[in-house]
């Protein structure tokens, strides 16, 4: 993509942490002909917190991780010169900041037009005692164009936004026979098997609520069914564990656009979730899943699940979110956006 200039567009990206899917969206810009500079501090751990730079404050980090104002300030302080120095040595065209914990910093330099992009806990959640999400409501409406994950996101807001959920890559994501995948990860070829894809720390992802629904569901069940937290794979081998599963559990409290679900979906891999984000929507027509509003539902479905054997229909479904469909849509709102900045006022 050119501006109107000839020149290539740049667009310097700023996140929170190098979250799988903010650099699989970096990707997908730049094979869209869009130059990208990404920043953010540290690589996504999986108990939710970041990495440091090992070099400033050595395991200072570590050992105040934790959705507090310290925590926060730290890596703020860590990020942002980083930031204020790209602004200055390059000529963006945008900037495109990803996360509301990170949205004040992204205001702070001096390009425009700044684009905004909120995650769903960063908006809906009640991190730094509610703070956090009255910080990413006004940056919202400093910025020049909103993206949100979904429709309970866009109502949370004071202005209008766009809702693009994040995108799955179908090249990756895909259906392969469930004997090989299973004995590719290792798991027991006479067990059933449902995946909890994340850490147990996350607090939201309500771990426990999982593993009680899968004790309910062997007093039922005839064969013996294992809860599989899967949470320190590399993200490329995530594929082999959703098809050697039997059903996705996400028992979340509160989510955007969940990735994990959109993932399994391009699977085929069954999916049993509570009513959060968008996963009503995304699996509404999705054969052999369910959205589950308590506890009981939740035991009742994955039984429902294991019971037919089957594997869903959800890649048919997941196209319209696909890597590629997200990368044209984010690129249209920097056109549209150029466009309207070099129009007369």
């Amino acid at each position: 993509m050119s501006t109107a200039n000839g020149h290539s567009l740049k667009v310097l990206q700023i996140s929170s942490a190098g979250m799988e899917f903010f650099l699989d969206q970096v990707r997908i810009l730049e094979e869209r002909g869009i130059e990208c500079d990404a920043l953010y501090q540290g690589d996504f751990r999986q108990d939710g917190h970041v990495h440091g730079d090992r070099s400033i404050h050595e395991g200072l980090l570590d050992s105040i991780a934790g959705h507090n104002p310290i925590y926060y300030a730290v890596r703020g302080s860590m990020l942002y010169p980083k930031i204020l120095q790209a602004s200055l040595a390059e000529d963006y065209d945008i900037v495109h900041v990803n996360s509301g914990v990170v949205a004040p910093l992204g205001l702070l330099q001096p390009n425009r037009p700044v684009v905004m992009t909120f995650w769903g806990d960063d908006l809906l959640g009640d991190r730094l005692a509610g703070l956090q999400p009255k910080i990413t409501k006004l940056c919202a409406t400093q910025s020049d164009h909103v993206i949100v994950r979904s429709q309970e996101m866009k109502d949370a807001l004071p202005c209008d936004a766009t809702i693009i959920p994040s995108g799955v890559d179908l090249s990756v994501f895909e259906p392969m026979p469930q004997v090989e995948a299973r004995e590719a990860v290792g798991w027991d070829a006479d067990d059933r098997h449902v995946i909890f894809p994340y850490h147990k720390g996350h607090e939201k992802k309500r771990y426990h609520v999982a593993k009680r629904t899968v004790e309910r569901v062997n007093r039922s069940f005839e064969e013996t069914v294992r809860l599989q937290d899967v949470h320190d794979a590399d993200h490329d081998e995530m594929p082999l564990y959703y098809n050697a599963a039997d059903a996705l559990l996400l028992p979340s409290l509160r989510e955007g656009s969940p990735n994990t679900v959109k993932e399994a979906m391009a699977c085929n891999l069954p999916v049993v979730s509570t009513d959060v984000g968008d996963t009503r929507r995304r699996l509404g027509p999705v054969e052999n899943s369910y959205v589950c509003s308590n506890d009981a539902e939740l035991v009742d479905a994955v039984v429902s699940v294991l019971e037919t054997g089957e594997r869903s229909d959800g890649r048919v479904h997941v196209r319209e979110v696909s890597l590629q469909r997200m990368g044209e849509r984010i690129e249209s709102i920097y056109e549209s956006l150029l466009a309207d900045h070099r129009s007369p006022r």
